[in-house]
């Protein structure tokens, strides 16, 4: 009997962490054409913050850090015991109620240096242009700087960066990968897309 037990209760847990995973939102999938409305519940959009124009694409961005609820392929997103993970999806124009509020593009960061995630894309998308190379500059022994790639394709672009600062005078490294489509527009200046505004945000100066 404790045998059958011990067994039953094995298969609960496989088949509850199976559900969970299964429950995420897998962003490789993701179309970049999808209404935010439709695709994120109104039950969960007050876990979004909203910015007008986000700073790094120049497009109304939508984050969260309810990241549980997501992954990249078989990288499931959690919360660090330090600092934070967030993802952030971007839209062409404000969000207005019937009307199409599809989506640009989104991103997602995640504390450490994650080379399982540089590898999977490399496999997806073949070997990026690197815009920086890793940092040299160090303050009080900590690396400063990023290390950046690109993939250019013909209808999006993705962006890999490795952001070196310090946390807790430690080193810190974020890892923060955008996806957009290469017409969503920067609305602060309407004659730049957004990826030539992050890709010059990521060059070596």
């Amino acid at each position: 009997m404790k045998i059958k037990l011990k067994y039953f209760t094995y298969i609960m847990i496989v088949f509850f962490s199976s559900c969970q995973s299964q429950s995420r939102m897998d962003l490789s999938e993701l179309t970049l054409s999808e209404d935010l409305l439709v695709m994120i519940p109104k039950s969960e959009r007050t876990l979004f913050s909203l910015d007008k124009v986000d700073p790094a694409t120049g497009t109304p961005a939508f984050t969260t850090y309810e990241v549980q609820k997501y992954r990249y392929k078989n990288i499931e997103f959690k919360q660090p015991e330090l600092g934070h993970n967030q993802v952030t999806f971007y839209t062409y124009k404000a969000l207005k109620e019937g009307s199409d509020n599809q989506i640009s593009g989104f991103s997602f960061d995640l504390e450490d240096r994650n080379e399982e995630l540089f590898t999977i894309l490399k496999k997806q998308y073949g070997k990026p242009e690197e815009l920086t190379p890793v940092p040299t500059y160090t303050l009080e022994e900590v690396l400063h700087g990023h290390n950046s790639f690109v993939w250019r394709k013909n209808e999006i672009s993705i962006i890999l960066s490795y952001s070196y600062s310090s946390l807790n005078d430690k080193q810190r490294i974020r890892t923060t990968v955008y996806i957009i489509n290469n017409d969503a527009k920067d609305l602060t200046f309407p004659e730049q897309i957004s990826v030539n505004r992050l890709i010059e945000t990521h060059k070596q100066r």
